[in-house]
């Protein structure tokens, strides 16, 4: 046989061979009755991702930068001195991992009007951080124009798990998956969204989610902020108001090629399941993700913590632990702290959001 035919036979199996491959492949969605198709990250990053993991051309990232410059080395290791003092065996990793997680911690607290507080090791940076008075309120300043404060919350206080569902969304719309993240926060995606609360999102006005739902005063100072929130009511309006479409894009029309849409990645799932029934949700969810990400999710342990915002009353943290301690707002006043402890089995702490209207 002339060398000639021998070539072309080799290349038409080839491309036979290629298109009889499934599509997909192991980084692809899988949702029930394989309705999603949607292509995902390979892995989540072993190491804390630059600029808090939040994607160039997404509307939080100028925010993201922002905060990561008023952060500055000088400061991390002043903190890090405290903590150590406490913890003198923690390994480096950890602590680049509780940092990396404290940062994203303050960029929800600088979108949302309050922020439950879910993590003990996190909480335990915070607390030090406060130590430093004036740089903690001159980053705070820096960052989203108001003090973060901080405070414990009330023995009585009940978890709410609708508010571990809103952070769970608002969480994974900000930020790009990260190994370590479920380690400190506890399992992500165990809570489905309140039928209220989607409902709230896909009829009431833009104005009154802003002030109900997010910080209005730091949107009202800064354009990244007001676009990340607006970017997030329009989100969860589409979200919300899709639950009879496929799940493959929910209705929502989303380039999922652009860089700004690889976050968010679960949440048409979060609201397509939490509209169905509660006893499936979680192994729905958990056909949602890759083996890796069950696997760091599953491995996750956290505390139970909760905060305020805008004047408000606290709302109840989530997780295993039962709260400790009383409720927190912020506004103007300084960087001061009181001190509280944790114990495994138990939580404490506070948690915290910026300013009031």
């Amino acid at each position: 046989m002339p060398l000639f035919a021998i070539v072309i036979i080799v290349i038409t199996v080839a491309v036979l061979f290629n298109l009889a491959k499934p599509k997909g492949g192991p980084g692809a969605v899988r949702g029930n009755g394989g309705r999603a198709n949607i292509r995902r990250p390979s892995a989540p990053p072993r190491t804390p991702p630059e600029c808090l993991g939040v994607p160039a051309g997404h509307p939080a990232r100028p925010a993201a930068e922002r905060l990561e410059a008023a952060l500055t080395a000088d400061f991390e290791t002043r903190v890090r001195d405290r903590v150590l003092r406490q913890a003198p065996n923690m390994r480096d990793v950890e602590w680049q991992w509780r940092w990396f997680e404290l940062k994203r911690y303050f960029l929800l607290c600088g979108v949302l009007r309050g922020v439950p507080m879910y993590s003990e090791r996190v909480d335990e940076v915070w607390h030090e951080m406060l130590m430093f008075t004036r740089e903690y309120e001159e980053f705070c300043k820096t960052f989203c124009g108001q003090l973060i404060h901080h405070a414990p919350h009330a023995p009585d206080s009940k978890p709410s798990p609708g508010e571990r569902a809103l952070f769970d969304w608002v969480y994974g719309e900000l930020f790009l998956p990260a190994s370590g993240s479920a380690g400190l926060w506890g399992a992500f995606y165990r809570t489905p969204m309140p039928r209220e609360l989607m409902l709230e999102l896909e009829t009431h006005g833009a104005e009154a989610l802003r002030n109900a739902r997010f910080n209005a005063r730091s949107a009202g100072l800064f354009p990244d902020l007001n676009a990340t929130v607006d970017y997030l009511i329009e989100r969860g309006r589409r979200l919300a108001a899709s639950r009879n479409e496929p799940l493959t894009n929910n209705g929502s029309g989303d380039d999922w090629s652009s860089p700004a849409m690889l976050t968010g990645m679960m949440s048409a799932g979060l609201f397509y399941y939490s509209w169905g029934s509660e006893d499936q949700f979680r192994s729905q969810m958990d056909g949602l993700q890759t083996e890796e990400e069950r696997r760091n999710n599953d491995s996750a342990c956290g505390g139970s913590y909760s905060c305020t915002g805008d004047g408000g009353t606290d709302g109840g943290g989530g997780g295993d632990g039962s709260p400790d301690g009383g409720s927190s707002s912020c506004g103007g006043g300084d960087g001061g702290s009181g001190g509280s402890s944790c114990s495994s089995g138990s939580s404490c702490g506070g948690g915290s959001s910026c300013g009031s209207n």
